[in-house]
């Protein structure tokens, strides 16, 4: 474009520029342009330049130089020398070019790039991909100028991807925007990541397994486009089923976590958070803070979302390819195929830590197995077909598994006898799994022929293969829960009759008062009274300044009785002996209040002592509800088993203010030791209708009161009667 065109583009860009929201929302360019511009091509090999102006011509570094195989429209090479590169004419400006350009791909030195924006922007480009380093990874200096991009972009209504990314990939469009060395398959796997490596690391083992991606981006830097402006992208997709996220950390937490749920809604997501060590954990006084960190967060925002988190890389890739390729299922009754016992077994082990129970084989169906196997068949399942199972013996039985009403789901394994033939195997099965009457989710394992033409055979035809019997397990664990998720209800409110309604109005005034006279530990009377205003129920209790007047308040409550010390000083009185159980008359409650005062004197000399709790005993199962504010996320809400022990065993489950009903449940349910809730040994039953409405009504006072910080509402008592709440930490912001 010459210099007067690009003078009259300006004039009318800036004409508008002034707009409230300039930035365009349309990111359809950056996976279907209908021309594209590399600026910094380059004729050096070894240049990030050349790799993105060969990517775009020929889909690849190596391999392919037929310009068939790369990007179908328009190519501009941009260098200032002006040279001929890869037989592609050269411009040394971008305003040079005089036919429209749809994206630009930038890989020139960042004090460069705020000017190409204007000469962009001036010729009508509204997407733009800064593959280019040296931003805000850098430091104060580098997100300077990071920001200054941003700004420009801004003026022009342009959107960018970057700096620092590997660029946007879009097999179905022919467009390789980036310096990957290949570009995968078309497929239906949308792959977005913080990390350029880890996507052609996934492009490399999609090649080997023959499955593809509808696109894979990488924002690098995050200056302008954020994961969940390409989360909304996705789900508007028609080529996308699934989509497998990996970050390290959001820009915008709250707006990934509104967009993943709208995206969880329509399209199962796949996410596997780098950085979930307890070093990223912040550093808090009350047992929800201790506990929470970055990771309880982000693990938190997925599950609410309904985000598959996958703990680590042979999930993520997995149950992306079987949620993309096959159908969910709400049940959990797996049949497992198998021509060993061995792999059998290990399956076997691998359903139960996933939680699937193996399916329990109707005499129907075994008897339709008797007609089709050997007679030394299993008999029971895993369904071993022999070692010599020829390709029709596995489609048989696969044809009758996949009509028995006891079976939600198949996992078929095959390793590879002197007799076996992998690739017609492989055909018997996919035909077994296309036939139109087959509804159930299929994994396979042809143990060890990952790479082989046999391997990949399964996934070509829509079944994932995996080179272990025990990922196939895993991806079915995949497809139960987003199964489950899909059939998850809305449970109607519980009516909490035992229960007042809440004076959250009261506890903002509360809190206040603590505020104007310092107080932002809150003494347990104070702290009680907070807790109360969310409708708690709490056991019979009274304040004293000293042993007498414990003796009477004891006296008037009945014994047993608990002592607890009051101080501003003690963050938790267990770990200073600050609590006394067990005392049935005034001699024991003097005794509790003397051993109390040596123990502080012990452990703090300087700890204020004003006074003692004196408590009706109660007993029964102890759990705890907490919550600590994230950085990030805000509000985050935790439940699970209580008492001296909760940082202990850490079963607890966590998540993000505002919750449902719903969420609580579901966090109630993530707690392991379900059997003590459901009375085990003569213990009281929980009534988990009740605990998620005062998880509820807590998660309602902690967004009510935002100067509450931090809350510990521990132990929360299960007995026969209900919920009785027993202590309880409220720290005020400072």
């Amino acid at each position: 474009m010459g210099g007067e065109r690009a003078f009259e583009y300006r004039a009318r860009v800036e004409s508008t520029s002034t707009l409230e929201n300039p930035m365009s929302t349309d990111l359809d360019a950056f996976f279907r342009p209908s021309s594209v511009a590399v600026v910094g091509a380059s004729s050096d090999p070894a240049k990030v330049g050349y790799a993105l102006l060969r990517n775009l011509l020929f889909g690849a570094i190596h391999g392919a130089s037929d310009r068939n195989a790369g990007f179908p429209g328009p190519v501009y090479a941009v260098n200032r020398k002006g040279q001929d590169i890869l037989g592609q004419p050269t411009f040394s400006s971008l305003s040079e070019i005089d036919d429209p350009v749809d994206l630009v791909v930038v890989a020139i030195p960042p004090r460069f790039i705020a000017d190409l924006i204007d000469e962009a922007g001036a010729m009508g480009v509204r997407h733009m991909i800064v593959i280019s380093a040296g931003f805000a990874e850098l430091g104060d200096e580098g997100k300077r100028l990071q920001e200054a991009l941003v700004d420009r972009a801004r003026t022009w209504g342009m959107r960018l991807i970057g700096p620092n990314c590997l660029g946007v990939i879009r097999p179905e469009s022919g467009l390789n925007a980036s310096f990957a060395e290949s570009a995968p398959l078309p497929g239906s796997i949308g792959l977005l990541s913080q990390s350029g490596a880890l996507i052609t690391g996934v492009i490399s083992y999609a090649h080997r397994e023959l499955f593809g991606l509808s696109a894979a981006v990488s924002l690098g830097s995050k200056a302008d486009v954020e994961d969940e402006d390409i989360l909304r992208w996705y789900a508007a997709d028609d080529a996308t089923t699934a989509v497998a996220l990996y970050v390290e950390a959001f820009t915008q937490p709250m707006a990934f976590y509104e967009a993943a749920r709208e995206l969880a809604a329509v399209k199962p997501v796949v996410a596997i958070k780098g950085g979930s060590t307890a070093e990223g954990a912040k550093a808090a006084s009350s047992h929800t803070g201790s506990l929470a960190g970055s990771m309880a967060a982000y693990s938190a925002a997925f599950a609410q979302a309904g985000v598959l988190q996958a703990r680590n890389t042979s999930q993520f890739i997995g149950w992306s390819r079987a949620l993309a390729m096959q159908p969910t299922t709400v049940g959990d009754r797996v049949a497992i195929v198998t021509n060993a016992g061995g792999p059998g077994v290990l399956s076997a082990d691998a359903a139960g830590e996933f939680g699937i129970r193996l399916a329990t084989l109707s005499d129907e169906t075994k008897a339709r197995l008797d007609e089709v196997l050997p007679s030394v068949w299993s008999h029971n399942n895993p369904v071993d077909v022999i070692g010599d199972a020829t390709p029709d013996r596995y489609g048989a039985a696969l044809d009758i598994l996949g009509s028995a009403p006891e079976v939600d789901g198949i996992v078929v394994i095959m390793t590879v006898q002197a007799m076996t033939d992998p690739m017609a195997t492989a055909d018997a099965i996919a035909k077994a799994h296309e036939n139109p009457a087959w509804t159930k989710p299929l994994c396979s394992s042809f143990i060890g022929l990952m790479g082989t033409e046999a391997g990949a055979a399964l996934d070509a035809r829509g079944v994932p293969d995996f080179n272990v019997p025990e990922d196939a397990v895993s991806a079915m664990s995949a497809l139960i829960q987003r199964g489950r998720w899909l059939a998850r209800e809305e449970p109607d409110p519980h009516p909490l009759e035992r229960h007042p309604p809440p004076d959250l109005e009261r506890a903002r005034q509360l809190v206040q008062d603590a505020r104007a006279v310092g107080q932002r530990n809150l003494d347990l009377a104070r702290a009680t009274e907070v807790m109360k205003c969310a409708g708690l129920r709490y056991n019979r209790s009274a304040t004293a300044s000293g042993e007498e007047e414990a003796v009477r308040a004891a006296d008037e409550i009945g014994y047993p009785i608990v002592v607890k010390l009051i101080s501003p000083d003690v963050v938790h009185k267990s770990d200073v002996g600050g609590v006394v159980l067990d005392i049935v008359d005034g001699a024991g409650v003097r005794e509790a209040c003397a051993r109390i005062r040596e123990r502080v004197a012990e452990h703090d000399p300087e700890a204020r002592i004003t006074g003692f709790t004196i408590e009706e005993q109660v007993s029964g199962t102890e759990v705890i509800i907490g919550m600590s504010r994230d950085p990030d996320f805000g509000p985050l809400m935790m439940v699970g088993m209580g008492g001296i022990f909760v940082e202990v065993y850490e079963d607890v489950g966590f998540r993000l203010a505002p919750m449902t009903r719903r969420d609580a449940l579901d966090a109630i349910d993530e707690i392991r030791a379900q059997p003590l809730l459901d009375g085990a040994r003569g213990r009281p039953v929980l009534d988990r209708g009740e605990l998620a409405e005062v998880v509820l009504r807590v998660c309602d006072l902690v967004q009510a009161v935002p100067e509450i910080e931090e809350l510990d509402l521990n132990p929360l008592v299960i007995t026969p009667s209900g919920l009785v709440a027993i202590d309880a930490r409220v720290v005020l912001t400072a």
